[in-house]
Order: C-alpha cells, then sequence, then structure tokens
C-alpha cells in the first residue's frame, strides 16, 4: 500500500507530459537528494542543469532548470525512473495508455527512414502534411511548390474539415494505432470520474496557421495567436478538452519567449508568462500555461467562494516545449527552450500549492521518452517528478520505476482501474506519507544568458553545419526527426567542440531487474530492523 494511512488523500491528478529529455541531461549535476542521499548522475552530461556542463557557450553561468531540480530536492529525486517509450510516436500511447500496439510500434520506424506513413500515432490516420498552394518556405524546409489543397482565402473551419477527415472515428473507422485496451481519460470515463485534456489527441489549429496558409508562408515564432479551432481525435475526449489549449507546436510557448523573458529582467514587475490577462500588453496572447491557469483560477476561486469543487480529477497536459528546434533559425536555442518548460512547471506547481486544492491533488510529471539523449546509465533513464503536499520530504528513490509505474501511482490516487495487464502489475511509486507539508511553492525563474537567446545571426562554418542539419529535420510533430542528428545539434548548442557527445547508453534489462530486487530486498531488511 503506498498510502501510509490506507487510503489516498488525494481527489485530483494533474498529469503533465514533457518531451525527450533524459535523467543526466537535467539532474546528472545533483550530487545528493534533498534528504543527503547520494544520487547517481554523471555532471558532465547535465548542459541543461546548473553546473559547469550547463554553462553558455560564451561561459556564463546559468541554471535552466531551477524549478525541476529545487521541485525533486523537497518532493523526491526518482534516479532509477525510465521511460518504456523510444521516441513520440510511442512514446505519447505509452504515456496515456500504458501499452504501445504492435502497428505503432512498426510503424513509427518507417516514418524514421522516410519510408513510412504520415504521422499515425495520436489519433489521426493517413494526415497528409499539407501546405498551402504555390511556391511557399516551408518550415525547416527549402522553398517548394506544393498542390492546392484550399481555396483561398481559407478558414479555420475549412481547415478543420480537411484535418476531421483523417480522423477515424469521425469517418466510421478505426484508429489503426489505437490499443484494444484504450487510454487513461477512458478509464476515467469507466470510473466515472472527470477529468479534461490540454492538448493530448486534440487536433488544435490557431490564428497565425490559417494566416500562414493565406499568404502562403510558414508562421514565424512566436505564435501567441489564439487558436481559433479545436477538436478531440478521440469520442470519449469530445466535451473533456480545452478548446484554446495547444498541440505540439514549437511556434507556440509553453510559457514564456525570450522577449517576455528579457521584459521580466529588466522590472520585477513584469510577469514573463505570455497569457491573455498579462497587465502587460505585450506580452499578452495565448501559451499552454496561460490556457490551463485560465482555467484553474475559475477552479480555485470557486472553491474558495464555497461554490464546490469543480476541478477534474484527471487532467492531462502537454508542456511539450523541451523537445527544443535544435538549431532552428528564428527559434530559441535548445537551452532556452528547456528553461522556459522548467518555469511553466514551476508555475503550475505554484499556483496549485497556493491554492485549495492543495490539500487533495498530486501532481505528475514525465517525458514521453528519452530519445536515446545521453545518460551514464541508460537511454531510457528519464527525470519524473511527483508533487503533493503529502511527499516525503527529499527522498531518494532508487527502486526501479517506468512510465507504466507511474500511470499505475496515478490510478491509485483517484480510483481508476487498471487498463491492461501491464499496469495492472506494476511497481506504484511508494513516495507518499500521512503527514501534509501545506507550505505553498515558489517558482523560480531559470537563468538563460542574454547571448544564449537565439543561435547567432553569423554563424561560423560548424555552427551553420547543424543549423542546415536541423533544417533537414521534420519538426512538424514530436520526434519525427532523426534523434542522432537532434541530439548531436542539441549538444553543439551548448558545448560547440569543446566535448564530444557521449554515446548511447543501455542497460540491459536484466540488470535493471537485478539491481530493483537488491534494493527491494534492503529496503525490507532495513524495515525489518526497524530503521527509517
Amino acid at each position: 500500500d503506498i498510502f501510509p494511512g490506507g487510503r489516498s488523500p488525494f481527489k485530483h491528478v494533474i498529469y503533465i507530459i514533457r518531451e525527450n529529455r533524459s535523467y543526466d541531461q537535467v539532474f546528472g549535476d545533483l550530487a545528493k537528494a534533498g534528504d543527503g542521499t547520494a544520487a547517481d548522475g554523471d555532471p558532465s552530461v547535465a548542459i541543461f542543469g546548473a553546473g559547469e556542463a550547463a554553462k553558455s557557450p560564451s561561459g556564463k553561468h546559468q541554471e535552466i532548470t531551477p524549478n525541476a531540480r529545487a521541485l525533486a530536492l523537497r518532493f523526491g529525486l526518482f534516479d532509477r525512473f525510465f521511460v518504456n517509450a523510444e521516441a513520440s510516436p510511442d512514446g505519447h500511447n505509452w504515456s496515456t495508455a500504458a501499452f504501445s500496439s504492435d502497428y505503432v510500434d512498426k510503424a513509427y520506424r518507417w516514418n524514421y527512414s522516410r519510408r513510412g506513413r504520415t504521422y499515425d500515432f495520436e489519433g489521426v490516420n493517413r494526415l497528409p502534411s499539407y501546405e498551402p498552394p504555390g511556391p511557399i518556405v516551408a518550415q525547416n524546409q527549402p522553398p517548394v511548390a506544393l498542390a492546392p489543397v484550399f481555396d483561398l482565402p481559407t478558414t479555420p473551419d475549412a481547415v478543420a474539415d480537411y484535418n476531421k477527415r483523417y480522423v477515424p472515428y469521425l469517418n466510421g473507422a478505426r484508429d489503426i494505432g489505437e490499443p484494444d485496451t484504450l487510454y487513461l481519460w477512458d478509464a476515467a470515463k469507466r470510473a466515472g470520474v472527470t477529468y479534461r485534456n490540454y492538448g493530448e489527441f486534440i487536433d488544435t489549429t490557431s490564428g497565425a496557421d490559417v494566416n500562414a496558409v493565406n499568404v502562403q508562408r510558414s508562421k514565424t515564432y512566436p505564435d501567441t495567436s489564439p487558436t481559433v479551432v479545436a477538436f478531440a481525435v478521440k469520442k470519449s475526449l469530445e466535451g473533456h478538452f480545452c478548446p484554446t489549449a495547444r498541440n505540439f507546436d514549437l511556434q507556440t510557448p509553453d510559457i514564456m519567449s525570450p522577449d517576455s523573458y528579457k521584459a521580466a529582467l529588466a522590472s520585477k514587475t513584469v510577469d514573463p508568462a505570455i497569457k491573455l490577462d498579462n497587465p502587460d500588453q505585450r506580452l499578452q496572447g495565448t501559451s499552454r500555461f496561460g490556457e490551463w491557469v485560465r482555467e484553474f483560477d475559475r477552479y480555485a476561486a470557486d472553491r474558495r467562494g464555497g461554490k464546490g469543487d469543480a476541478l477534474p480529477a484527471l487532467s492531462i497536459l502537454r508542456f511539450s516545449n523541451d523537445h527544443t528546434a535544435g538549431l532552428s533559425r528564428g527559434q530559441p536555442t535548445p537551452q532556452f527552450y528547456v528553461a522556459e518548460n522548467d518555469y511553466a512547471i514551476g508555475r503550475l506547481v505554484q499556483e496549485v500549492s497556493n491554492s485549495p486544492y492543495w490539500a487533495d491533488t498530486a501532481i505528475f510529471i514525465l517525458e514521453d521518452d528519452a530519445q536515446d539523449g545521453p545518460d551514464h546509465v541508460d537511454a531510457h533513464r528519464s527525470p519524473a517528478l511527483v508533487i503533493s503536499a503529502y511527499n516525503r520530504p527529499g527522498a531518494l528513490v532508487h527502486e526501479f520505476h517506468n512510465t507504466v509505474s507511474l500511470i499505475r501511482t496515478m490510478e491509485l490516487c483517484i480510483g481508476l482501474q487498471p487498463m491492461n495487464f501491464l499496469d495492472a502489475n506494476a511497481t506504484p511509486m511508494a513516495i507518499f506519507t500521512n503527514t501534509p507539508d501545506m507550505r505553498p511553492y515558489e517558482a523560480q525563474m531559470p537563468n538563460v544568458a542574454l547571448d544564449n537567446l537565439f543561435p547567432p545571426e553569423k554563424p561560423n562554418a560548424a555552427m551553420a553545419y547543424y543549423i542546415r542539419l536541423t533544417g533537414e529535420q521534420d519538426l512538424t510533430h514530436a520526434d519525427m526527426a532523426d534523434p542522432e542528428a537532434l541530439n548531436a545539434a542539441i549538444w553543439y548548442s551548448v558545448m560547440r567542440n569543446d566535448r564530444t557527445m557521449p554515446g548511447v547508453a543501455r542497460l540491459p534489462a536484466f540488470q535493471l531487474m537485478k539491481q530493483g530486487m537488491r534494493e527491494e530486498v534492503k529496503e525490507n531488511r532495513r524495515e525489518d530492523a526497524g530503521e527509517e
């Protein structure tokens, strides 16, 4: 039983799915957990940390992920957490269904070889990568002439109608990538609990997207225009999603842009969060955090005012910009992308912990996959966070856990039945205590050097090579880029040619299992001896 009192204190789970980072990239320079126990990290790989490896290319000290680190030190550091997936196509299935179908496992590999179908893995099948007619400068591609798709000028509804042709359930067909045991929201529906989705398995189109079609030019960063049309690509999500949220789109901020970041540095009274009600009109617009907090503020105000508990039992959010755009012209550096993603999770925890919902809400954060990122243990080891008032303070969790373990823990928190054999038999994450710590959390602003917000406008030959390499990648969907190429560009963006990126580490599964069993035996012996 993961709850010391025998019963879950939680009525709500907020589940945040991020993109692609390995454990060592973020936590590699955390030598110890909050309780002083030694952690297993490699600081030389921590390019998104706060040590030597995270310095800007010009040598300036930076703190890229202060919130992830502060949250891990207070609420628990999992240094043996591994993602089940290899890339986003199977990653978003593992993260929402505790499973990836045979079709998904085989087909996404064809996509990487550029011999497969289009992105089939999040509720759409055979959706073309459409572009407007005539010559166009497509995202990260040279100008090409494409056949007409829309009559110009087009409208948001016309774009949505076109996309709906490729949503199986809207056309009387079954999604070829859908697992038989379905998804977390289906489990919530079966359990009779409320749920809401912010960007997962939702098709979204922004005002800038429509304008890009009409002017026949790709949109530019940042896209803070409103979401003008959105629809669910799964029937059970109809009426259960935020229509103003945003799916994967590296042009849309998770919370802030380099301009809003600089504005906040220039004045302590400026809130860098891009949202519709930002007092600074320059910073009003759409971001993933901004659309979530707009709804959450209403839930919190209603509960404070005695109007009841309207927050859904299960909220699923997509905060995806730690994927980064490599070294794309006109888009932020990888370190800034990861930093703004970190600030988004920090602000979300700040909002929840300062609300009436802190007493009965648990927040779970993971990466859908680690995308073969550098890590000295294994390329699947990845940062995960479990945050609540009931966490064991500063714990180091060295037992083996994975994506399905985290899903099982969420299910137990709010009374969902397992979706399949895998989550039914997963070991939940024993991180909770029966004594709550109600202190709120205050988000920390990342520190990114001002000369490291965008790639240089006049690159040298080596930089130009990685900019060109990034430009050859497909960044319109999560993880359709060549992972070796994107990881190389990310590494070069920080290290330049000072150090070679470590090779991909693989830890055999049986070693992990044996290691986990040894840790469990040690834990049982300590308990038998009456030790804490």
